[in-house]
């Protein structure tokens, strides 16, 4: 049993390999290329919340659109409907029907929630090794980037973020946010569309 969890365990070192610091910098200059005339996004998105208490992760699918001057509109279509829009240093949430709206400046962990948040469009601005010790590794045609906060007020709610960038375009696939109670939340993408047109209305506070 012992030699057979050794086998695992290699089999998970050479599936990521650890990025020399030239392959490190490649990448950062990869992924700001991707992004640098990124005017806009939508992607699909299925999002899994993993819950210990919980016998079953608790799964749900929607949208995400991205328009440049930092607006951000992440939209739940099943099993429940509601949205979040971060616009103009503001956080406004319509939880069907019941609205909320909040200034990002009154609390540094929404302000921080915010730019985690552009982050997953913008690509190497999330990469912030101001409040994150980061390694990075390659995983087939894929690259991780595993963060772990050093910033203290991040630090009470996040252990650790790990994003997924894809090989060949360089967009964020997959961003894991886990918990320090070890529960979790995946954010998968698909069918992202860059530079595609997105009404301004979906970023309205309405």
């Amino acid at each position: 049993m012992n030699k057979l969890f050794f086998f695992f365990m290699l089999i998970g070192v050479f599936a990521q390999a650890q990025l020399s610091s030239s392959e490190i910098k490649t990448l950062k200059s990869n992924i700001n290329a991707a992004t640098a005339d990124l005017k806009s996004l939508q992607s699909d998105f299925v999002q899994t919340k993993h819950l210990d208490f919980m016998e079953n992760d608790v799964k749900s699918n929607g949208k995400l659109f991205y328009k440049a001057n930092s607006k951000i509109r992440w939209e739940y279509t099943t099993p429940f409907h509601y949205y979040v829009i971060f616009n103009n240093e503001k956080m406004f949430v319509n939880d069907n029907g019941k609205k909320k709206e909040t200034e990002l400046s009154k609390s540094k962990l929404l302000k921080d929630l915010n730019k985690i948040m552009l982050g997953t469009v913008q690509g190497a601005n999330v990469l912030d090794e101001t409040k994150f010790k980061i390694s990075y590794a390659k995983s087939g045609s894929n690259f991780l980037a595993k963060m772990l906060p050093i910033d203290k007020t991040i630090k009470k709610y996040i252990q650790q973020i790990d994003l997924t960038f894809d090989g060949k375009t360089y967009l964020l696939k997959k961003i894991k946010t886990i918990e320090p109670s070890l529960d979790y939340t995946l954010i998968e993408f698909s069918n992202q569309k860059k530079n595609a047109t997105v009404p301004e209305d979906k970023f309205a506070f309405k």
